[in-house]
């Protein structure tokens, strides 16, 4: 064979060889783009059946929300929570022990002695409009406190308040049974503090932005067989709110005092007074009122007519300074208050024994003084401070000048100085023991409290004697 066949027939075989292989290739390739396309299509129902796996979650959470729907409205309603319903009854109250000891150069009246009294409110809420208050008290106490049939006082549990509370829907409120009652004055004319509770009627009424008060007592009913009351006080009252918490008072007072033979005896007040916030921490009291009362009522000479004032001058750093003014005569006919007429006080002074705090009001407290000196006249300066000193302890201190506007011949225009350092302790809100010494130098113009004016005026001592007396008190007190 020659060569060139040779080699053509080489060249043969190799095509021959490479024929298979081209051709493997090829069916891959088709493979793989079909083994793509299936990959595809199943990507795409993958999609489609997540999608329907999203939807019919969907659909079963919006099924079960409409089977608890319709479970909710199958079920039995519940019951609302039962509301409390009829009376709803409340026991404030004061529970007190005083302790003291006085000494008085004069006449002997040196004491030691303790003494217990209870206040006990029942107050019941009938409804928003209508409710009820009861106070009892036992007196001031020196033996069984039980008040069982041994003991010398007997049984001195009295009702102190009983008042009917009915408040309309104008916000108008009535008042009426044994209330309590004082003035709009600083108490300075007559003070529930001081059991001024009598048998009233009172309305309190809101009018032109202010609040108006009238009411009718009846203090002392007297012998039955008299056809008239023998102490009827009428009053009227206007409280106006200024800006800055500021206010401003009306007020008039007629009482009749009418006697056994029905002759009526007249007594009036009538003032203005108010209460200004020069600034933040710095407050102004004062007042001006004028005083009528019928001569046939204290018989003297003349009808008494006289005027009171008072500034008074507090700061929120405890400093207090107060000065008072009631216009005399030497028989007692000058300026005077209801609380003269019914021989009773108010807390309305700084110091302890010519006037009177909580804890130096019993026992020793005759020597305190109605801020008219029981018509002879009073001018008082008075200074108090007042600092906590721990966060349970407090400290109170007072002084004040007391002077006679006019006394009778041969007695001083002096009624005294006074002094007064009590410190409290506060074991909680409601449990306090108030412990302290009172001095006061005491001239012969003094006509206490209980003298009162009716009868002519009376004198704590004789002319040209004067008294130190000094005061030694511990009080412990719950009041709640």
């Amino acid at each position: 064979m020659s060569r060139s066949a040779t080699h053509a027939l080489g060249l043969l075989a190799l095509l021959i060889s490479t024929v298979p292989a081209v051709a493997d290739e090829a069916l891959l390739e088709q493979r793989l783009e079909a083994l793509q396309r299936q990959n595809e299509a199943l990507q795409r129902q993958s999609e489609a059946l997540q999608h329907q796996s999203e939807t019919m979650q969907r659909q079963m959470q919006e099924v079960r929300a409409q089977l608890r729907q319709l479970a909710t409205e199958k079920r039995p309603a519940e019951k609302p929570e039962a509301v409390a319903t009829g009376p709803q009854f409340s026991f404030g109250g004061q529970y007190r022990v005083n302790s003291y000891a006085v000494a008085d150069d004069v006449g002997g009246d040196d004491r030691t002695a303790s003494r217990v009294r209870v206040r006990q409110n029942v107050d019941i809420k009938f409804s928003e409009q209508f409710k009820t208050h009861l106070q009892l008290e036992l007196g001031h106490t020196t033996d069984n406190v039980t008040t069982t049939s041994t003991s010398s006082r007997g049984n001195d549990i009295a009702v102190r308040h009983a008042v009917l509370d009915y408040t309309f829907g104008n916000g108008a409120n009535v008042q009426a049974g044994i209330v309590p009652l004082s003035d709009r004055f600083d108490d300075t004319l007559f003070s529930s503090d001081w059991d001024y509770n009598p048998v009233a009627l009172s309305l309190t009424a809101p009018l032109g932005g202010g609040s108006l008060r009238a009411f009718g007592a009846n203090l002392n009913e007297g012998d039955e067989t008299v056809a008239e009351d023998d102490f009827v006080h009428y009053q009227l009252d206007y409280a106006l709110p200024l800006p800055r918490d500021s206010q401003l008072h009306l007020g008039a007072t007629l009482a009749n005092l009418a006697d056994p033979a029905q002759k009526d005896r007249i007594h009036a007040n009538f003032g203005i007074g108010g209460s200004y916030w020069l600034r933040d921490g710095l407050l102004l009291r004062g007042f001006v009122v004028g005083s009528h009362t019928e001569k046939e009522l204290l018989g003297t000479r003349d009808d008494a007519d006289g005027i009171a004032a008072k500034i008074e001058l507090t700061g929120d750093g405890g400093l207090g300074v107060m000065a008072t003014y009631a216009s005399g005569e030497s028989d007692g006919s000058g300026f005077l208050p209801p609380m003269a007429l019914a021989a009773t006080q108010g807390y309305w002074g700084y110091t302890g024994l010519l006037t009177i705090q909580g804890p130096t009001d019993t026992g020793f407290d005759a020597d305190s003084v109605n801020i008219s000196n029981n018509g002879l006249g009073l001018t008082t300066v008075q200074v108090k401070y007042f600092r906590p000193l721990t966060a349970n302890t407090d400290m109170y201190l007072a002084a004040g000048w007391f002077g006679a506007s006019d006394t009778p011949a041969g007695r001083d225009s002096l009624v005294g100085f006074d002094f007064l350092a009590m410190g409290t302790y506060h074991f909680s809100d409601i449990l306090a023991l108030d412990f302290g010494a009172a001095y006061a130098l005491l001239g012969d113009a003094v006509s206490g409290y209980p003298n009162g004016v009716i009868g002519g005026v009376t004198f704590n001592q004789a002319a040209g004697d004067d008294r130190d007396k000094t005061a030694f008190f511990v009080r412990l007190q719950a009041e709640f």
